[in-house]
């Protein structure tokens, strides 16, 4: 007789559950459950008994590292595999000591997925070839989304390894902003005097866009130290500008490999200088962006960075989105 393998997938990305249950769909003891941040996940493993958990660690509500630090809510041994953006290597170290049994990066490898599902007991029909992705639906927000997620798992890595601390992984917001609501958002970073902002423009295949980097904090100036930028001219931004542009180069690299297309950045700016420089287009008109905020875990520094494109960018990007994905 088989055995029957309940699976939990517990990420708030809807493409995930979509790709893990397609992939894994031909199996033919497997049973899925699902949950979209940390908390459902740890309520389905005190109602039913969970045989594999697919564990995102960059969840709302609750993560995946309180999901594992909450552990075991009942008397019933399940399989923990991390799979997640978040691939500095004091993620993948905490998930091990905290008790994950696997840590898989995303985006997965499918061959390797399913080898470890074989492992933990799937049995696949092998008359049904593993159905992969490319179905899925064409939501632009919910794609870039989770290729953002995965671009900022990659860049806090490279700014972790810079810095030798662990990076707080942001949740990527993904949305629409008019003109009238990104010129709101611009003054109030003006009238904000405890903050310094930069702009950035970055161009790559047909991809025009513009990043606003605000930092916040004590640290600041520590925090640059510490990734190797000093200050020359006691009257120059310069390492808040090297700063900003770390925070904007790691996620276009990241991005980059995921899309195929190679970014060109501009110099960094400080914000009132480029306002002082280029009139305001007062045309209405709707930008896609793409907001996040990095943290140190000991410093007091704060990153918020906003990517602004429009929307034939918006376009070539999604088209790179679903073929990335399938």
């Amino acid at each position: 007789m088989i055995n029957n393998i309940n699976i939990l997938i517990c990420d708030d990305s809807v493409l995930v559950h979509k790709s893990i249950t397609r992939l894994l769909q031909s199996c033919s003891n497997a049973t899925f459950f699902y949950a979209e941040n940390g908390k459902e996940g740890l309520d389905c493993l005190k109602n039913s008994d969970i045989d594999i958990m697919f564990l995102d660690l960059t969840m709302p509500v609750m993560d995946g590292f309180s999901v594992m630090k909450s552990l075991p809510v009942r008397e019933y041994n399940t399989t923990i595999i991390v799979l997640s953006a978040d691939v500095q290597l004091t993620a993948v170290e905490r998930s091990l000591a905290l008790g994950a049994d696997y840590f898989l990066s995303k985006p997965f490898n499918h061959d390797e997925l399913i080898e470890l599902s074989q492992r933990l007991g799937l049995i696949f029909d092998r008359t049904q070839l593993p159905l992969l992705d490319s179905h899925l639906d064409n939501n632009p927000i919910e794609s870039i989304r989770e290729l953002a997620n995965i671009a900022l798992g990659r860049g806090a890595a490279i700014i972790s390894d810079h810095l030798g601390d662990f990076i707080k992984m942001p949740l990527p917001n993904v949305a629409f902003m008019t003109s009238s609501d990104l010129s709101m958002a611009i003054a109030d970073v003006r009238n904000d005097h405890g903050l310094i902002a930069i702009t950035q423009r970055f161009v790559g295949g047909g991809i025009h866009g513009e990043a606003l980097v605000e930092l916040h904090g004590d640290d600041i100036y520590l925090f640059g130290e510490k990734l190797g930028f000093s200050q020359t001219d006691e009257y120059k931004n310069e390492v808040i500008i090297d700063i900003a542009n770390l925070m904007v180069s790691s996620f276009l690299v990241a991005l980059s490999e995921q899309i195929s297309i190679p970014f060109s950045v501009r110099q960094p700016i400080v914000l009132e200088e480029y306002m002082n420089s280029h009139s305001t287009d007062c045309e209405m008109q709707t930008f896609f962006t793409i907001e996040y905020t990095y943290k140190a875990e000991i410093l007091d520094v704060e990153c918020e960075v906003l990517f602004i494109m429009d929307s034939h960018s918006l376009a070539i990007m999604n088209n790179k989105v679903m073929e990335s994905l399938n």
